[in-house]
């Protein structure tokens, strides 16, 4: 399992938030297309407890709080979870909102049980190692109630395969001062996305943001880990290419650039 002192998310995370504070995870219609998908497949009601792993700035976890769900966010990086708080704090300044929480999505510092668990943006597939991947999904299986349902955003293996691409993104566009070159590859040996961002700023030397790789399993590799940790019922949806569905649709190998796995106790 990984012992890495300081990951790279952290790092990586935490630069892209000093960059431009919406970078790290805005509130925009994407976010809330997400949460409206998610409050469907999981059934969630005001007043359901929500678990939201590698929670980052907090962009979910925030809507979900806004529906009447009380929710506790998780992450290893205090830079992003503090605009977590303040982004609840300007949005809702006079009340209690959802509890942001530094720790290891492996062994989440919370108590009691919740009737969601869920792991966005492909949150999950920081690991390098399986066994760390496999450790989250037992702690979120002993942490989900009865009726509880664990939902995991990922990417899909088969679309990415064939989808690397690199897309210049103008000042205004991700960073409010800065064009944002940035391009994805997928690794067949690794199963996993490369994600690599160079930020260039006017009157600066070009400036390389620690990469991202993030694991990519097939379904069946996905189920068959999903079921060794004690999860059940697992389904797996896909998206409509980059863009969330207003409802559950079918994983389509050469459409879908995300699944969507859900699975109960």
């Amino acid at each position: 399992m990984s012992t890495t002192e300081t990951p790279w998310w952290t790092e990586r995370y935490a630069r892209l938030a000093e960059i431009d504070p919406a970078f790290a995870g805005a509130i925009d219609s994407h976010a809330e297309d997400q949460v409206e998908l998610m409050t469907q497949l999981l059934r969630l009601e005001p007043g359901a407890r929500v678990l939201d792993l590698g929670c980052g700035a907090g962009r979910h976890a925030i809507l979900l709080a806004e529906r009447g769900m009380e929710v506790v966010g998780v992450d290893w990086s205090e830079p992003v979870l503090e605009l977590a708080a303040d982004t609840w704090a300007r949005r809702h300044a006079d009340e209690a909102g959802p509890r942001f929480v530094k720790g290891d999505m492996r062994t989440p510092p919370v108590e009691g049980t919740f009737d969601a668990v869920i792991a966005m943006d492909v949150a999950f597939g920081i690991f390098d190692d399986d066994a760390d991947h496999l450790q989250v999904l037992s702690a979120a299986s002993e942490l989900l109630a009865p009726d509880g349902a664990l939902l995991l955003e990922l990417f899909n293996p088969y679309f990415w395969s064939h989808a690397a691409q690199t897309r210049h993104y103008p000042a205004g566009a991700l960073a409010a001062d800065a064009h944002l070159v940035r391009s994805w590859r997928f690794d067949a040996d690794l199963g996993r996305v490369e994600d690599h961002i160079t930020v260039f700023r006017t009157g600066a030397e070009p400036e390389t943001v620690p990469p991202q790789s993030l694991r990519a399993w097939t379904p069946t590799e996905i189920r068959a880990l999903v079921q060794a940790a004690g999860l059940s019922r697992v389904a797996i949806h896909g998206t409509d290419g980059w863009r969330t569905p207003d409802g559950p649709r079918r994983l389509d190998a050469v459409s879908s650039a995300f699944m969507w796995v859900v699975a109960h106790p």
